[in-house]
């Protein structure tokens, strides 16, 4: 008898504990917003494949390492949705805000484009070392006919931004400034092919 308690007991002690927590999860997520360049429009339609990555990156969780060799996410702070759907969704908004492309679809349209954007995150993460912490960012994108699937260009964009504060908060912060330095140089990328 004693023994089938003890579980439940444990069990309740856990969930007792857990409720008493005055930690709440934070929920961040990235916004684009910095202006763009003008560039006359280049495509006629355009689709944003779904961005592609090390599968344990590109969940909710935010990571961050102290070292070449060890990894680890923060407990309390996620991003709002999956990271990849978040970046697509910049990319996207970018896309139409800056005119290059008379429509941009996302990956699961069912409309003929002419071009394709593929991309995938080598590295987005915190970085925290002695001298500081920083976002450490590595995107690389590629650009195709879609009918025949023929390359016209790839480049991998790298960004190391300082980070204000070494938490979850300041990565955002600085991932943030990332993506919109992203935006502006992937539209006068694309605006040379």
């Amino acid at each position: 008898m004693i023994r089938s308690l003890k579980p439940l007991l444990l069990t309740a002690v856990a969930l007792f504990l857990a409720a008493c927590s005055s930690r709440t999860l934070q929920m961040y997520t990235l916004s684009a917003e910095a202006p763009l360049p003008h560039v006359p429009p280049r495509f006629t339609s355009l689709r944003v494949d779904y961005p592609k990555g090390i599968e344990d990156t590109m969940g909710t969780r935010i990571y961050f390492s102290r070292s070449d060799l060890t990894q680890s996410y923060y407990s309390y702070s996620q991003w709002s949705k999956s990271l990849n759907r978040i970046l697509m969704a910049n990319l996207i908004e970018t896309l139409q805000r800056s005119g290059l492309a008379r429509t941009v679809l996302d990956y699961a349209s069912e409309a003929d484009a002419a071009y394709e954007l593929e991309s995938t995150v080598y590295r987005f993460e915190h970085r925290i070392t002695a001298q500081g912490s920083y976002a450490d960012v590595s995107i690389g994108l590629r650009l195709l006919h879609s009918n025949d699937r023929h390359l016209i260009a790839a480049k991998v964009f790298n960004y190391r931004i300082p980070c204000p504060s070494t938490d979850a908060a300041g990565f955002v912060k600085a991932a943030n400034e990332a993506v919109s330095r992203l935006g502006t140089d992937m539209i006068r990328w694309l605006a040379k092919q």
